[in-house]
C-alpha cells in the first residue's frame, strides 16, 4: 500500500460511494431539493476554497458522483404517473404470467398504452393482476400482445415498521405502476420477432430439453445453468439458506468463472489475447441477455471481463477498483439495484473477499493442505462481508456454512460443468443425454439430502435481530479502518474501531423503547395487532398475510408469546402460516367461545390443525376472563359464555376486548357486528373500529357509551367502500380523531407517564 491517502490512490472506490449514497438519497426522500445541495457543493468546490489540488479533485469526483446518485435514484423513483382510474390497457407480456397460489394470475408488460375519456398515457412496464377462469385460465405467454380493462394503481411503499416496500419492489423490476383486473382480456398478436423473443425461446427449449435429460432431478440443474428457480422445491432452497449455501443456487461469481473458463480453454489455443477480450465479451454478453441481465450475472461479468482487459494491457491486479467499476456500470443503467438483496448480498460478498482476504490468508498459512487453506479464506472473508446484509434482510446467520463451504463449492465447481456438458449431450442425442443425466441425477439427489442433512444440525443457523443503521454504518467503517486501506498504526486503528463500534451500540442500548405500545399494523382489507410489553409480546389477530408480522418480529427479536384470533376469517388468521413458515415459536393461542363451530373459511380450521399438530395449545375464552402481561391486562367483553350459536356468521361473535395498556384504554372489536356490539360497549380512550368502519357496525348508542377520542380504522388503500362515510361521519359526531391504516399506514400507540401517544408511520404525526 502506497503512503498517499485512499481516495488519492483509488480515486473510483471514493466516487462509488458517494455515488451509492446519493441513488439511496434520491430514493429515499423527495429528491429535487437535494439538487440545490448538491449544485451549491459543486459550486464551492469549483471556487478552490479547498487549497490542495489533490483534494479538490477527489472531492469534486465525490461530489459530482453525489448528484449524479441523486439525480438518476430519484429519476427511477420518482417517475410521473396516470391518475387513478379506469383504462384500457394495451401492451405486451414480458414473461409468462403466473397462477399463484391463492387463484389470482400475474405478469409484467412493456409498452404499455393507457387511454380513457381524459386521454392517453404511456408507461414502460405496469405490474398485472387478474383473477382468471378457473376451468380455462388466460395465462399469455412472453411476447404477447394483450388488451383489457383495468384499474391502475399507484403501488403502496412501506407502510408497517420493517415491512415490505412493495412499489421499490415493482420498481426494481421496472414497473412503475400497477394495473388490477381482466374482464374479457384478450390476445391480439405477437409482435415479439427480436432478440428478446429469440432469448426467451432459447430459454424456454434449454428448460425443456433440461426437464427431459434429467428427469425429476431437473429443478436444480436448471437454477445452475438458466437461474430458475421457479421448479426448485421451497423446502430444498429453505435447506440451502439454512446451510449457508444459497448462494450456490444463484446464479453469480462461482457459475460465471467456472463456464468462461470453460470458454477460455478452447479460445486460448487459438486466439491472440485482444481476441480473446473480444469473444468473452460477446459470450457474456449473450449469456447476461439469456438470464435476463439479473445483477449477480452482471456483475460477475464485468469483474471478469475488467481481469482479462488487466491481463491483455498486462496492467497488476487490482481487486477493489475492479469492483468499483462493476459496481458504477450496474448502478448507472439500472440505479434501484442498489437495494436488491441479490445485488447488496453479491457485492458485499466479494468486498468481503477483498478487502479481508489478505488478513486471512496470513491467519490461516498454517493449514497444509491448499485446497482447505484456500476454501476457508474464500468462505471466511465472503461470509464476513455478507454478515451485516444477511442479519439486516434474513435475519439469520448460519454456522454451519462456515464448516461446509469450501466443500460444496469444490462439488459444485465440478458439477456445474457436468451439467452443462450432460445438457450439450442432451441437446446434441436426447437418449445419450437422459443416460448420463440419470447418473448425474443421482448424484444432485445426494447432494440435496446432504444439504437438508446439514441444514437440521444443532445450531445451524442463529437468528440475528435487524440493526439500526447507525449500527451498520459503524461496523461497516470498523471494517474499513482495520483493513489494509486505511493507514496508521494497528493499535490506533484497533482502538479507534473498537470505540466506533461501542458507541454506536452504547447509543442503541440507551435509546431502545422500553414502553407499553400498541401497534395497529397497516394490512389492506385485514386486521392484525401487536402489543408490546417488555419482552412480552401478544398478537390480535394476524391478517391474510403475514410477511409484514413474521418480519417485525424477526427484526426486534421477538417470539409470538401469545396470539388472540378474534375469529377464524381468512382476513384474521391465515397470516399465522408465514409465522409458522419462518420457524417463530408460537406460545399459545386463544379463539373466542365457540370460534370453530361458527361459517368460517375452511384454510382457518386447516390452519388451526397445523397448530396443534406442531404442539401449539389452543384455549377458548369468554366475556370476563383475563389476560395479564407486566403492565397490560387484556378482559374479554365479548361474547357470553354459554350464549353461542353454532353456524353463525362468525362475525357475529368475533371476540372483543378492552385492554389496560399501563393506563390507557384500548377496546379492541375484531369484526363486531352491530347488532352485538352494545355488550362490549365499554368506556375506552381509543376504538379499534369494528369490520373496517363498516355501515352495519360502530353505531351511535355504541360511541356514546365507548366515548373515544382516537379511533382506529383499518382499511385498504384502493377500497372505495370502507370504511363506510356514515360510520366514519358518526365518529366525527363523537369526537373522535379518525386515523386510517389506508392513509396513515401502521398506527402505534406508545404509552408514556400514563398517556398515550398515537403517531402514524406514513405521516409521522403525534396526537395526545
Amino acid at each position: 500500500m502506497s503512503a498517499r491517502p485512499f481516495h488519492h490512490q483509488r480515486p473510483l472506490a471514493a466516487a462509488a460511494a458517494a455515488y451509492g449514497l446519493g441513488v439511496w438519497a434520491g430514493v429515499s426522500f423527495s429528491w429535487k431539493p437535494f439538487f440545490y445541495l448538491a449544485g451549491l457543493a459543486c459550486a464551492a468546490l469549483g471556487l478552490g476554497l479547498l487549497p490542495r489540488a489533490g483534494k479538490r479533485r477527489a472531492a469534486g469526483w465525490a461530489a459530482a458522483a453525489l448528484f449524479a446518485g441523486m439525480l438518476l435514484g430519484g429519476h427511477a423513483a420518482h417517475p410521473a404517473l396516470p391518475p387513478v382510474d379506469r383504462y384500457e390497457v394495451k401492451g405486451v407480456v414480458k414473461a409468462d404470467a403466473a397462477l399463484r397460489e391463492n387463484g389470482t394470475a400475474a405478469a409484467y408488460l412493456t409498452d404499455v398504452r393507457l387511454k380513457n375519456e381524459n386521454g392517453e398515457w404511456r408507461l414502460p412496464c405496469v405490474y398485472w393482476t387478474y383473477t382468471p377462469d378457473t376451468e380455462t385460465p388466460f395465462l399469455p405467454r412472453e411476447g404477447d400482445a394483450v388488451r383489457f380493462f383495468a384499474r391502475l394503481y399507484h403501488p403502496s411503499g412501506q407502510v408497517n415498521p420493517y415491512g415490505f416496500d412493495f412499489r421499490l419492489y415493482l420498481l426494481e423490476q421496472g414497473a412503475q405502476a400497477g394495473v388490477s383486473g381482466a374482464a374479457e382480456a384478450e390476445t391480439v398478436g405477437h409482435p415479439g420477432r427480436g432478440l428478446g423473443s429469440a432469448l426467451y425461446r432459447l430459454r424456454s427449449s434449454l428448460a425443456r430439453r433440461a426437464r427431459q435429460v434429467f428427469g425429476q432431478e431437473s429443478a436444480l440443474p436448471e437454477a445452475l445453468l438458466l437461474g430458475s428457480r421457479q421448479e426448485l422445491p421451497q423446502e430444498t432452497q429453505k435447506s440451502f439458506a439454512d446451510a449457508g449455501a444459497a448462494h450456490l443456487l444463484a446464479v453469480s461469481g462461482l457459475h460465471v468463472g467456472l463456464l468462461s473458463g470453460v470458454v477460455l480453454l478452447f479460445l486460448r489455443r487459438w486466439l491472440s489475447p485482444r481476441w480473446r477480450l473480444l469473444m468473452m465479451s460477446g459470450f457474456l454478453l449473450l449469456y447476461c441477455a439469456l438470464l435476463e441481465f439479473h445483477a449477480p450475472v452482471v456483475r460477475a461479468s464485468l469483474l471478469l471481463l475488467v481481469d482479462l482487459y488487466r491481463r491483455t494491457v498486462r496492467r497488476a491486479p487490482d481487486g477493489l477498483t475492479a469492483l468499483c467499476a462493476a459496481f458504477w456500470l450496474l448502478l448507472i443503467f439500472r440505479p434501484l439495484d442498489l437495494f436488491s438483496a441479490s445485488f447488496q448480498l453479491s457485492f458485499c460478498a466479494v468486498l468481503g473477499m477483498t478487502v479481508l482476504g489478505p488478513a486471512l490468508k496470513k491467519a490461516l498459512a498454517r493449514i497444509p493442505s491448499r485446497f482447505v487453506r484456500e476454501g476457508w479464506q474464500a468462505t471466511l472473508s465472503a461470509t464476513a462481508g455478507v454478515a451485516l446484509p444477511t442479519a439486516q434482510l434474513f435475519h439469520r446467520f448460519s454456522l454451519v456454512g462456515l464448516l461446509i463451504n469450501p466443500f460444496l463449492c469444490a462439488l459444485f465447481g465440478v458439477l456445474l460443468p457436468v451439467y452443462a456438458a450432460v445438457l450439450l449431450a442432451g441437446c446434441a442425442y436426447l437418449p445419450a443425454g437422459v443416460w448420463l443425466g440419470g447418473i448425474v441425477g443421482n448424484v444432485t439427489r445426494g447432494l440435496v439430502a446432504a444439504v437438508e442433512w446439514a441444514s437440521k444440525l444443532p445450531l445451524a443457523v442463529v437468528k440475528l435481530p435487524a440493526l439500526p443503521w447507525y449500527c451498520v454504518a459503524a461496523l461497516a467503517a470498523a471494517c474499513a479502518i482495520l483493513s489494509r486501506y486505511c493507514l496508521g498504526s494497528k493499535g490506533i486503528k484497533r482502538l479507534a474501531a473498537l470505540g466506533l463500534v461501542m458507541l454506536a451500540f452504547g447509543v442503541w442500548h440507551l435509546t431502545l423503547c422500553r414502553d407499553v405500545q400498541y401497534i395497529q399494523l397497516a394490512m389492506g382489507q385485514a386486521d392484525a395487532a401487536l402489543i408490546l410489553d417488555g419482552q412480552e409480546t401478544l398478537l390480535i389477530d394476524a391478517g391474510d398475510y403475514g410477511g409484514d408480522i413474521a418480519s417485525y418480529l424477526l427484526s426486534t427479536g421477538r417470539q409470538a408469546d401469545r396470539v388472540i384470533l378474534t375469529h377464524l376469517h381468512s382476513d384474521h388468521c391465515l397470516g399465522l402460516r408465514e409465522v409458522m413458515e419462518e420457524e417463530i415459536p408460537i406460545g399459545a393461542v386463544y379463539l373466542p367461545e365457540g370460534a370453530e363451530e361458527q361459517a368460517v373459511d375452511p384454510e382457518c380450521l386447516k390452519l388451526m390443525e397445523d397448530l396443534r399438530g406442531k404442539g401449539v395449545p389452543v384455549h377458548f375464552l369468554a366475556a370476563g376472563d383475563e389476560m395479564e402481561l407486566p403492565r397490560v391486562r387484556v378482559t374479554v367483553a365479548w361474547p357470553y359464555r354459554g350464549t353461542v350459536r353454532a353456524s353463525q356468521d362468525a362475525n357475529r361473535y368475533s371476540l372483543a376486548a378492552l385492554c389496560d395498556l399501563d393506563g390507557v384504554k384500548l377496546l379492541a372489536t375484531g369484526d363486531l357486528t352491530g347488532d352485538y356490539e352494545q355488550y362490549a360497549a365499554l368506556d375506552a380512550d381509543i376504538l379499534k373500529v369494528a369490520h373496517h368502519g363498516s355501515k352495519n357496525s360502530t353505531g351511535e348508542a355504541f360511541l356514546s357509551a365507548v366515548t373515544p377520542r382516537v379511533a382506529i380504522v383499518t382499511a385498504s388503500p384502493v377500497s372505495d367502500r370502507l370504511p363506510n362515510p356514515a360510520t366514519v361521519e358518526r365518529l366525527r359526531a363523537a369526537g373522535a380523531d379518525i386515523l386510517t391504516t389506508a392513509r396513515a399506514g401502521a398506527v402505534t400507540v406508545t404509552v408514556r407517564g400514563g398517556e398515550g401517544i398515537v403517531s402514524t408511520f406514513l405521516k409521522l404525526e403525534e396526537r395526545k
